[in-house]
């Protein structure tokens, strides 16, 4: 969400969105983000093995590294949303106490 539309949302508001945001980053990184890491590194560790070499392709290893990368992309949105949220809820804070 843009700036401008933090701007018009209520503290309340925020801070339920910033929750949702939170949980589906929590979600992304245990279902998604890291088990695909966790994918990549025994794919890579079997390519590594002398009698398992030949059962890993290169196209394979591609396929994994970018599926984590997209997922990875998708973890720094999430993350670059709460911060603003977080940013937002601070300056609300702020001018309820500086006034």
């Amino acid at each position: 969400m843009a700036g401008s539309s933090l701007h018009n949302l209520s503290l309340r508001d925020k801070l339920k969105d910033v929750e949702k945001l939170t949980r589906e980053l929590s979600d992304h990184l245990g279902r998604g983000f890291i088990p695909k890491v966790q994918s990549l590194r025994r794919l890579s560790r079997r390519a590594t093995h002398p009698d398992q070499r030949d059962s890993v392709s290169d196209a394979a290893i591609r396929e994994s590294v970018a599926a984590v990368l997209k997922s990875d992309e998708y973890a720094q949105e999430l993350c670059q949303k709460t911060r603003d949220y977080l940013r937002s809820i601070q300056a609300d804070v702020d001018g309820m106490f500086n006034t």
